[in-house]
């Protein structure tokens, strides 16, 4: 804790800054909450009203905290804060949630050089990975390596999900050892995510019977047109990954990193991109950014991402062709993935 007693919890993963929110009252307020915290909306309130707040005493509790969420939306003048920032009240701790602050504001310049920050940044990569390992090891069980990377693979960066499919996983281990990636996939079961990951690697394989087929999944479960072009893209920019490293004999961890994948996917892939000329690559990118472009104008997700696929693909046979030709968005070509 700062000595101005004002803390700021910067970043827009909802998982990572409750927990740190969580780790500030534990320090400021301990376990009995009644009466010590009180909580603001920055959307609903002003810094005026924040720092009277803060400024404000209690006859119930010696100790009080104030939590101000999405306070990246505060109103009004904020000129105030300096002088609090130079005589904070003694006994309060002020927290800011700020999930994207606009950091060229005066305010948030003072908050951010003069008090605590705690980031709450969604993680990617070695980072999210090796959270994960960590709470693994605090619960006292383990995941193989290629455990790891299939609940990584079907579950993806939200931790709180994440965090829930652990919950399982560590039901089920009760004085098993590290846990497979068969084992894995086994208590996950199909998963949210894995409908994706199949509609991906379909993709990969230049497969558009099976891509549609797993599209039609995806989009009955909810998902949104764009996860599912977001999907296709990223496998795309995995493609041009790959051909960009070839010839380079890197190691497979090392070339797993690059790639953002899993070592055990790095031959897939490599395999994948075989099947796609850097004309077929320009074609899909192509096609996908027009789709893109049609879906956020607010057309048609099935009939967009039919002809998308049956582009992309390179599928053939006048069922194709008419079918791609009735779906395709007749708005001006949108921004390429490339």
């Amino acid at each position: 804790m700062t000595q101005t007693g004002v803390c700021v919890v910067l970043g827009t993963d909802s998982f990572r800054a409750e927990e740190a929110l969580e780790r500030l009252l534990r320090a400021a307020v301990g376990k009995d909450r009644t009466d010590a915290v009180e909580v603001l909306r920055g959307d609903e309130t002003s810094w005026s009203r924040v720092l009277d707040a803060a400024r404000s005493r209690s006859l119930f509790a010696t100790r009080r905290a104030v939590v101000v969420r999405a306070a990246d939306a505060l109103k009004g003048s904020d000129e105030d804060l300096p002088a609090y920032l130079d005589d904070p009240t003694p006994g309060v701790t002020l927290v800011f949630m700020a999930p994207k602050p606009d950091k060229r504001r005066t305010a948030w310049k003072r908050l951010l050089d003069r008090t605590e920050v705690l980031p709450a940044d969604p993680l990617k990569g070695r980072a999210l990975r090796s959270f994960v390992e960590q709470r693994l090891r605090d619960r006292g069980f383990a995941l193989s390596e290629e455990g790891l990377s299939e609940l990584l693979e079907r579950v993806g960066q939200d931790l709180r999900r994440l965090m829930g499919e652990v919950d399982k996983l560590e039901a089920f281990a009760q004085g098993k050892p590290a846990l497979s990636a068969e084992d894995v996939a086994a208590v996950l079961g199909r998963g949210i995510a894995q409908p994706l990951w199949r509609l991906s690697d379909a993709f990969l394989g230049r497969r558009a019977v099976e891509v549609l087929e797993r599209m039609e999944e995806v989009l009955e479960e909810g998902e949104s047109g764009l996860v599912v072009l977001g999907t296709m893209a990223r496998s795309l920019r995995q493609v041009r990954a790959v051909k960009a490293l070839r010839g380079r004999r890197l190691p497979p961890a090392e070339a797993a990193a690059r790639l953002g994948v899993p070592p055990f996917k790095v031959g897939d892939l490599m395999e994948a991109a075989r099947l796609w000329s850097d004309d077929a690559v320009r074609c899909a990118l192509s096609a996908l950014g027009r789709t893109d472009r049609g879906l956020k104008l607010g057309g048609d997700a099935r009939a967009l991402l039919l002809a998308a696929v049956v582009e992309a693909c390179g599928a053939r046979g006048p069922s194709a062709r008419k079918s791609a030709a009735r779906a395709r968005p007749t708005q001006p070509r949108g921004p390429s993935f490339g």
